[in-house]
């Protein structure tokens, strides 16, 4: 059955508490059986899902098998599973919940420019919508940054290993971030799907290289495997960069808006967290079995195999610049909404996204070293959005939906003793209210259990892993910025965010198919003496 508008459009991006009626269609739109709302174009659920796995994958699993390794290997396996089925639930929540809100506010059936934080806004109120934005719009800029440092320091190994050349680290970004800029003027993930279905081809080509030259080495290195001694600080710290490997909820929906059926958004992304994990486990395992306690921040670097490890880097590249452009992008529409910006492409989506580029090579060029961060930005940004938003999203608007459902069953009853036609049943949805307790209260065990234990995983890894991140920078001593290089006798050497390239491997660190550069700097007797 396919409908018109019935009334103009007003667009509820601001929170401005305005009624809403409904029924409330585009000429677009058409509706099933069931209720669910079908588009005329947008993405499958296929495509849906393995976009998300592009958006999930990639940077996080190059320092994977060190995280496990901090979290004592078989805790660290367990905590990854254990995330992955969070993460399936979360992100089924969290696309029944924007179902909810294209169900009974029908304006979100449209483009939404910050879908995430009208979540927020529509179960709790405006304070919780400010709350999400600044946890967004704050977090999201680092997790890009994270990939724009990776990819410049994997270009510039790149350029030394092909052209013998040693390209600065603070030149490296600023090309990165010049061949990123121009896919940032993508109105939203509908235009760029393509994009981020190349990157998760690259990462998938990528991890199965990398597992390849692990397995490889697990002869070559002939290690003996060992558990480490349990350490707290890089243990809890540890507990975020394991979840921000699995971050990515923000975007998703931005994503689900794109849909050809959003109802689906759900095998999308138990399809997307299922692949991924397929992907952590076994480069987890495999990592920690060949190289043991010659485990580098990057298991890029302990890849024995020359051309593997080129091979991969170039992939883990490709993935990185891709997924730039989908990370910033809800932050970017967030500003431009902020700045009343048109929604057509015009020079003020120019100016502001290139400003918002700009500012990410800022903060590369500030912290050279960004590593450290990315332990406090799973344990504040992807804790709170992948894990703890999702789910308190989720108990209200539910038990919201009922309460709606009820009260037009009960209008449609009503009309039909009074043989008034259906179609003229509205209700005025922003007169319902739903308070916790009854959310709690009406909530059905089945869903109470698992929506509960996901908020206190959240808020404990959120606390513990910020709290000890925190700590662990505190004792790392930052480069020097790029900007204050000019400064005579401050950070002189070039290359400076550049580590060792193939790291030795084996139990002394003294093995390797070609010249490496030992993790640990003690020869055979220091290393018998320790143990």
């Amino acid at each position: 059955m396919t409908f018109t508008d019935s009334e103009s459009k007003k667009t509820e991006n601001e929170a401005d508490g305005s009624a809403e009626t409904t029924p409330f269609f585009s000429s677009e739109f058409t509706s099933t059986d069931n209720g669910h709302v079908e588009k005329s174009k947008g993405l499958s659920w296929v495509v849906t899902g393995l976009f998300l796995s592009g958006e999930l994958a990639g940077a996080g699993v190059i320092a994977l098998p060190l995280a496990v390794r901090n979290l004592g290997v078989y805790f660290g396996l367990m905590f990854l599973l254990v995330c992955a089925a969070m993460c399936i639930y979360t992100s089924m929540a969290l696309g029944r919940s924007f179902l909810i809100l294209q169900k009974h506010w029908p304006v979100y059936r449209h483009h939404c420019r910050d879908p995430y934080a009208q979540l927020g806004y529509r179960s709790y109120g405006t304070w919780m919508k400010r709350l999400v934005e600044i946890t967004l719009n704050f977090g999201s800029l680092p997790a890009t940054v994270i990939l724009i440092v990776i990819s410049a320091n994997n270009l510039g190994d790149l350029i030394h290993h092909f052209a013998g050349y040693d390209l600065d680290y603070c030149y490296s970004a600023i090309i990165i971030t010049l061949l990123v800029s121009p896919m940032s003027l993508l109105k939203s993930p509908q235009d760029f799907w393509w994009a981020l279905v190349i990157g998760m081809v690259c990462t998938m080509a990528a991890v199965t290289l990398a597992i390849f030259g692990i397995s490889n080495d697990l002869t070559v290195c002939q290690d003996t495997f060992t558990t480490p001694s349990f350490q707290y600080t890089s243990a809890f710290a540890s507990l975020g960069n394991v979840v921000l490997s699995y971050g990515g909820h923000a975007a998703f929906p931005t994503v689900q808006n794109d849909m050809k059926s959003p109802h689906k958004f759900t095998y999308s992304a138990a399809f997307a967290f299922s692949l991924i994990t397929c992907l952590y486990f076994p480069i987890s395992l495999a990592g920690n079995l060949a190289y043991n306690e010659n485990l580098s921040s990057t298991v890029i670097r302990n890849i024995q195999m020359e051309w593997v490890q080129n091979a991969v880097n170039i992939l883990i590249t490709i993935h990185c610049c891709l997924t730039v452009v989908l990370i910033i992008n809800p932050v970017m529409q967030t500003v431009e909404e902020l700045l009343h910006a048109p929604h057509k492409f015009g020079i003020h989506r120019i100016v502001i996204r290139f400003s918002m580029m700009a500012l990410l090579l800022f903060i590369a060029e500030t912290f050279p070293e960004f590593g450290p961060l990315m332990a406090l930005a799973g344990g504040v940004f992807t804790s709170t959005t992948s894990f703890v938003f999702p789910a308190m999203f989720y108990l209200k608007l539910n038990v919201l939906d009922k309460k709606l459902n009820e009260k037009k069953t009960k209008k449609l009853m009503e009309s039909a003793i009074e043989e008034k036609p259906s179609e003229s049943v509205q209700i005025v949805v922003d007169e319902y209210k739903v308070g916790l307790m009854e959310s709690l209260r009406r909530t059905q065990i089945i869903h109470l259990i698992p929506i509960l234990c996901v908020i206190v995983v959240g808020l404990f890894v959120m606390v513990m892993a910020t709290a000890f991140a925190v700590m662990d920078i505190a004792t790392v001593s930052f480069q020097v910025p790029c900007y204050l290089r000019w400064i005579d006798g401050i950070g002189k050497v070039n290359n400076f965010t550049k580590e060792s390239p193939t790291v030795c491997c084996g139990q002394y660190s003294n093995i390797s198919l070609g010249t490496c550069t030992p993790l640990h700097p003690l020869n055979q007797y220091e290393r018998i003496n320790t143990e």
